[in-house]
């Protein structure tokens, strides 16, 4: 299925669901049902600014409409389900970190979680993340040393860090027992 084919269907899908018709997204939208029907059935492609009212007026984000990965609106992810660590948007360098992917996404979503394990003694880094990734880093279990954007924060057991990371995430553990961490991500800037 083409791009504009599939931004299409994704549209007419979710106005049905919603039971609107195209005069509902005319109306909401300031776009005519005629032109909407022709972006619905993949005739024409929506400018920027056309996908953005469009998905305004059906309360959706407009990454949802052009999310290349075929994905549902609500993932329930099992032990056994979750994505292999080779198919995250992450990569690990360094000795003694295991890296875990705790959801398979959502269509249009904004967050992904993973939980990386840290034997002791263990050192690396989270590499190859875009600049600026608005990142919370929690403390499951241990102490850790973080590195972000040349500062280094030390995370005890229940603590966090907010914050914006520019391109690498060095991790280190210092102390005697494994540590845990939940790495949420807002992949708004991580997906390409």
């Amino acid at each position: 299925m083409s791009s504009k084919e599939r931004v299409g269907s994704r549209i007419r899908q979710v106005r049905t669901q919603q039971a609107k018709t195209l005069r509902d997204v005319e109306s909401a939208s300031g776009f005519s049902s005629t032109h909407i029907s022709e972006i619905e059935r993949g005739r024409t492609c929506p400018t920027i600014g056309a996908l953005i009212q469009i998905a305004q007026a059906l309360d959706k984000d407009p990454s949802f409409f052009i999310e290349e990965r075929e994905l549902d609106e609500v993932c329930v992810t099992s032990r056994d389900e979750r994505p292999m660590p080779e198919a995250s948007i992450l990569h690990v360098k360094g000795t003694g970190i295991l890296l875990e992917s705790l959801t398979g996404g959502i269509l249009g979503g904004r967050l992904q979680a993973f939980e990386f394990r840290l034997e002791p003694g263990a050192e690396g880094s989270i590499v190859d993340l875009p600049e600026a990734i608005d990142a919370c880093i929690y403390c499951l279990a241990g102490g850790l040393e973080i590195t972000l954007s040349e500062r280094a924060l030390q995370l005890a057991s229940g603590s966090s860090t907010h914050t914006t990371v520019d391109g690498t995430i060095e991790l280190r553990n210092p102390g005697r027992e494994a540590g845990r961490c939940l790495i949420i991500l807002d992949p708004e800037t991580v997906i390409p």
